[in-house]
């Protein structure tokens, strides 16, 4: 069941945001989805781990998205 939403993406840069009921608002890279992420997509974090700068903060580190097929 998806419980966050993907706030902001960019491919460019390979990253974005995500606001978490639990956790607030997560960073994420492409690397932590194993679908195409575009901004709008419901989707379930799996992981979070503390980054490092700024401490204290959360980044997801595995993510994935019911309503899209994983990337192959």
């Amino acid at each position: 069941m998806a419980n966050a939403t993907i706030k902001e993406f960019s491919m460019e840069q390979g990253f974005g945001t995500i606001d978490h009921p639990e956790h607030g608002e997560l960073f994420f890279d492409y690397e932590a989805c194993n679908f195409p992420p575009e901004p709008g997509d419901q989707v379930v974090v799996e992981e979070v781990k503390e980054r490092r700068f700024p401490k204290g903060t959360l980044k997801a580190i595995r993510v994935t998205c019911p309503a899209k097929p994983p990337k192959s």
